[in-house]
């Protein structure tokens, strides 16, 4: 019986240990799985700084979540999203959908640009994404989240705002000249609800184009779509012709001014009989 009870003191004794290791590293663990899914999903670097969670009250922090450029882009990352703040009911971290009340992103910063053969960053972003995610509907990734019997974990989101965010904005047509744009506020609510819960892709996908529809939508303002497709090139020989027109044109101008001259002093000669 002694023996009996030691084993079973042991037992709890390494489920507590396991308790204590993953709640202790619970936050490294989420700051991989976003790191690890969110580059598979953007096909691009994934980094984040700090994941701070409280299973007790269900709140959550995520600073410094960077995403990062395409290749063939000057800065290294497209979007910078700030602090991320996350409110999950608790009572549904048990079931499945889970639901999480409130996401807010605060200040996020973008670097929107086009690059020398006039690729837009924001758009092979968001070319990826669908790409990753199966264009819409489907979990396309290998790695969505699932339960240990395999059962893939769904979601829903009551409300999610992204709030206070700017870009800058770069064409090389333009020499890299850099402007800056306020980008609108952007809500979504109840993402996943119709469909009782949406995969960790299908999240990633609507929110994701949200994102890029609003950054698009505000630099939209400063002209940047007739150089999207056209390389800076092309914008040169546009530029050199029409200095070569101007200047032909100023050419012209003077050799009339230039005969014009020469026949008034003719006939001032002749007035004045020489």
């Amino acid at each position: 019986m002694k023996k009996v009870l030691i084993g079973v003191g042991g037992l709890v004794a390494v489920i507590v240990v396991v308790l204590v290791v993953v709640w202790s590293s619970l936050d490294g663990i989420v700051k991989s799985a976003i790191e690890t899914y969110g580059s598979e999903v953007t096909q691009t670097k994934v980094s984040v700084a700090d994941v701070k969670l409280s299973l007790g009250s269900g709140e959550g922090s995520i600073s410094g979540l960077n995403i990062g450029n395409p290749a063939g882009f000057s800065d290294p990352n497209l979007f910078k999203l700030g602090k991320i703040s996350v409110k999950i009911d608790t009572n549904t971290v048990t079931q499945n959908p889970v639901v999480i009340d409130e996401v807010i992103i605060q200040s996020p910063s973008v670097s929107y640009e086009i690059n020398k053969s006039g690729a837009s960053n924001a758009e092979i972003l968001k070319k990826n994404v669908a790409e990753a995610t199966g264009g819409g509907g489907s979990s396309g990734s290998s790695s969505a989240a699932s339960e240990p019997s395999g059962e893939e974990v769904k979601l829903i989101i009551r409300k999610l705002v992204i709030e206070g965010g700017k870009a800058k904005v770069k064409i090389a047509a333009l020499g890299g000249l850099e402007q800056s744009v306020n980008i609108p506020r952007i809500q979504l609510k109840d993402i996943g609800k119709k469909s009782n819960g949406a995969s960790a892709a299908e999240i990633a996908e609507q929110v994701s184009k949200s994102m890029l529809n609003g950054v698009t939508s505000a630099v939209s303002s400063l002209g940047v779509g007739k150089y999207i497709g056209k390389s800076a090139d092309m914008f040169k020989d546009a530029a050199g012709k029409v200095g070569g027109v101007v200047s032909g044109a100023a050419g012209s101008v003077g050799d009339s001014v230039g005969g014009a001259a020469e026949k008034a002093g003719g006939a001032l000669k002749g007035l004045f009989g020489n």
